[in-house]
């Protein structure tokens, strides 16, 4: 027996009719961008989440410009992340004027390295010559 991994026409065919009509309305009040779906979209996540405020973005790479943004991240930083993740990530971070580094993998667990990681830390915080004005 073949059990499918994923689904994906059983799943839109339950929600079908609720796609359909969310499409339609959206289509007759011409509020493509922003307006009123966004608002009570953020409106019904923010609650769902528990939290006071919600912002719709249009994609991954905007959520993640934002949440750097949010945390004060700006020109001269570096941001920490891995090679193997999307492009959207270094490019977010590109975005904030920051600089992407990147610290390899552990072959097991495919999550950043911790070893390499503090290999990078120690390396990084030793003093320099010339540290091209971006912080630790």
């Amino acid at each position: 027996m073949k059990v499918p991994f994923l689904d994906l026409k059983a799943q839109y065919e339950s929600l079908k009719h609720e796609i359909h009509d969310a499409v339609q309305q959206v289509l007759d009040s011409c509020a493509f961008a922003g307006g009123p779906f966004v608002e009570a979209f953020e409106k019904q996540f923010a609650a769902y989440c528990g939290c006071e405020h919600c912002i719709g973005v249009g994609s991954g790479t905007e959520a993640l410009w934002l949440a750097l943004l949010a945390l004060g991240v700006g020109p001269g930083d570096e941001v920490i992340t891995v090679p193997n993740t999307f492009i959207a990530t270094a490019e977010a971070v590109s975005f904030c004027g920051a600089v992407p580094v990147f610290v390899d993998i552990d072959e097991k667990t495919y999550t950043m390295d911790p070893e390499k990681l503090e290999d990078y830390l120690k390396k990084r915080l030793k003093p320099q010559a010339s540290s091209h004005g971006r912080r630790p």
